[in-house]
């Protein structure tokens, strides 16, 4: 992926990132390429990849520090929303699994409220870090969301809040784990299940098969994965085809997870009902 401008941001890449572990500094070395081919093909069969130690510890504690500090700028959603977060099919029965509706409450720092000059920003805005994840992903392009809400914000889940089962709208989600919950709020996952989009009566089957065995089952549903990630791991995750879900959370610790969107359109943004549903308001 070849980016014609390269803007410098505020912090050193060095000194957001561990690039003794993740060289992205340094493009032209070994290490760089192996790690690339390593990540390339974990995504193109599993679907996910997850960086461990991946922001520095001081660029951890910062960004929690601040978060915590703008508890009271977090939209909470407390709603539902069916698997697709869109409007679903009205010709179609409510309980259909088109139509079938989960509840969700989470919070969401927005964009416009995150720190401009934190390294979550920076990295965020790092062309740097935004081709290394261009090469992972195998794309030509790659571009910020330009989303003054949803471009990069933090998901906040204090005691008893969750994320329903869902797809992403974006091709893929961009996540690193800032601060774990005492128990609760597990990351869970399908493999890729269906192609970005497809909605038609294959996944609508696939949909139904995942969801009644894990009503049944739960935890000890062999269609679906617990994601394990520590606070600082970066993960890069195909959210548009695999269906994921946060659990509940447990205990008076919040969850927080810093969420990079980027897209292969430039100019994109979310819907409208995305907006609203995660941030209480729309903004062109």
């Amino acid at each position: 992926m070849k980016l014609l401008h390269r803007k410098y941001n505020t912090m050193k890449l060095e000194n957001i990132i561990d690039t003794n572990l993740y060289p992205l500094t340094d493009q032209d070395s070994e290490r760089y390429k192996n790690l690339l081919d390593e990540l390339r093909l974990r995504y193109r069969t599993k679907g996910i990849v997850t960086l461990p130690n991946f922001l520095q510890p001081t660029i951890v504690e910062s960004a929690v520090k601040d978060i915590n500090n703008k508890l009271d700028m977090v939209f909470h959603t407390d709603g539902t929303h069916n698997v697709f977060l869109d409007n679903g099919e009205p010709v179609l029965d409510e309980n259909h699994i088109r139509n079938r509706q989960f509840a969700t409450k989470v919070g969401a720092l927005p964009y416009d409220k995150m720190d401009p000059d934190g390294g979550i920003v920076n990295l965020y805005k790092s062309d740097i870090f935004r081709e290394f994840l261009g090469k992972v992903l195998e794309l030509d392009e790659l571009h910020p969301l330009a989303d003054k809400l949803g471009a990069c914000t933090v998901n906040v889940f204090k005691k008893d809040t969750m994320h329903a089962w869902h797809f992403d709208e974006s091709t893929h989600s961009v996540t690193i784990m800032l601060q774990k919950p005492i128990n609760g709020g597990e990351f869970r996952h399908t493999k890729q299940i269906r192609t970005r989009g497809q909605i038609d009566e294959k996944i609508f089957n696939d949909l139904n098969n995942i969801l009644e065995k894990d009503e049944k089952l739960g935890g000890n549903n062999d269609l679906v994965s617990t994601l394990e990630f520590e606070p600082g791991t970066l993960s890069i995750f195909s959210g548009s085809t695999c269906l994921h879900e946060v659990t509940t959370i447990l205990g008076d610790r919040c969850r927080e997870v810093a969420v990079l969107c980027y897209t292969t359109e430039k100019g994109r943004k979310n819907s409208p009902e995305v907006q609203k549903l995660f941030f209480g308001r729309v903004v062109d």
